[in-house]
C-alpha cells in the first residue's frame, strides 16, 4: 500500500470562487468579468480536481486577485464529486465561496435557441425543457449551499458584470451587503431573493390620479404609502427581522443578502419600501442599495 495522502491545509487566505449553475445562465460572461478583475480563471474543471488545482495556485504565488473556477455538468459523471469537494475545502480551511448562476427555464430555452447550441444533458429522449429541468434538479443541493445566487433571467452582459462586481466587493466587506429589491408580482418573483415580502395589502397609489404616473422614488408616493395604516408597523417589523439575521448570515459565510418587496406592478408600494429600507440600513452603517427591477415597465 502507498503512503497515506497528506491532508491539505490552506493558510495564505487566497480567495477561491467556484462558479456553477445552470447551463446558459451566464458562466462564460462571469468568467470574462473575473478575468478583467485580475483573477486567475479556469473553466470546466471537474470538482474533484479543484483542491489540487487550488493548492497548485497557492504555491505558485502568482494568481492575481484570486482564483476563479467554473465547474458544471459539462464534467459529466465527474461532476457528482461537487459536494464532497466542498466539504474537503471546508475541512482544509480554504477561504472559498460558491457563485450559483440561475435563470428561468423559458429564458434558457431562448438563449440556447439563439446560439443554436445543444444543452449538455439534451439527448434524443430528453427535450431541451426536460434537460434544463433535469439539470435544475441535479443542482438543487449545490444551490442550497451557494454563497451567492444571481438570477440572470433579466440581466444582459453589462448588468451581470455589475452584479458580479457587487459580489466580489462583498467579500471585502466586514458584514453583509444588502440589496433591497422591488418587483411586480405580475412579472414573477425574483429567484435570487433571500427574503420576499408582499406589500399588496397596502392601498395602491396607481388608483390615485395624481400619483398613478409617478413611482415610489417620488416623495409624494413614498409619503402616501408610508402614511397608510400598518405601513409603518410592517416596515419596522421587517427591518427588525432583517437586522436580527445579519450576524448569523455572516457566520455561515453569506455576505450578500437580497430582500425583495413585491406589489402588483413593481412601481409604487414595493419601490417605496425598498427605497426607505435601503436608507434605513445605510444610516445604520450597513452597505445597502435599492434596485428596482420593474419600475421602468409600462404603467398599465
Amino acid at each position: 500500500m502507498g503512503e497515506p495522502q497528506t491532508k491539505r491545509h490552506y493558510t495564505t487566505g487566497t480567495p477561491l470562487l467556484i462558479i456553477t449553475g445552470l447551463s446558459g445562465a451566464g458562466k462564460s460572461t462571469a468568467m470574462r468579468a473575473f478575468e478583467d478583475l485580475g483573477c486567475y480563471c479556469a473553466d470546466n474543471l471537474p470538482p474533484g480536481l479543484i483542491p489540487s488545482f487550488f493548492d497548485l495556485c497557492e504555491r505558485s504565488g502568482a494568481i492575481g486577485a484570486g482564483v476563479v473556477i467554473a465547474s458544471d455538468v459539462r464534467s459529466g459523471a465527474l461532476f457528482g464529486d461537487f459536494l464532497d469537494t466542498a466539504r474537503e475545502l471546508v475541512e482544509a480551511g480554504a477561504k472559498y465561496g460558491i457563485l450559483y448562476l440561475d435563470a428561468a427555464t423559458d429564458v434558457l430555452i431562448n438563449r440556447f435557441s439563439e446560439v443554436r447550441r445543444a444543452h449538455p444533458l439534451e439527448l434524443p429522449r430528453l427535450s431541451i425543457q426536460d434537460a434544463i429541468e433535469e439539470e435544475r434538479r441535479m443542482l438543487e443541493p449545490i444551490r442550497a449551499i451557494a454563497t451567492y445566487v444571481i438570477d440572470t433571467s433579466a440581466l444582459d452582459a453589462a448588468s451581470l458584470r455589475e452584479a458580479i462586481v457587487q459580489t466580489v466587493a462583498g467579500d471585502a466587506a466586514s458584514g453583509v451587503r444588502l440589496k433591497f429589491l422591488s418587483f411586480g408580482y405580475k412579472y414573477g418573483v425574483p429567484r435570487d431573493a433571500d427574503f420576499v415580502f408582499d406589500v399588496r395589502f397596502l392601498p395602491n397609489p396607481f388608483y390615485v390620479p395624481e400619483l398613478k404616473d409617478r413611482t415610489g422614488q417620488d416623495e409624494e408616493v413614498l409619503r402616501y404609502v408610508m402614511a397608510q395604516p400598518l405601513a409603518a408597523t410592517s416596515f419596522e417589523k421587517i427591518a427588525e427581522l432583517v437586522e436580527l439575521t445579519l450576524d448569523s448570515f455572516v457566520q455561515v459565510g453569506k455576505r450578500n443578502l437580497a430582500v425583495a418587496f413585491g406589489c402588483t406592478g413593481g412601481r409604487h408600494r414595493s419601490v417605496a419600501f425598498a427605497e426607505r429600507m435601503a436608507a434605513r440600513f445605510t444610516e445604520k452603517g450597513h452597505p445597502s442599495r435599492a434596485v428596482h427591477r420593474d419600475i421602468a415597465r409600462s404603467a398599465k
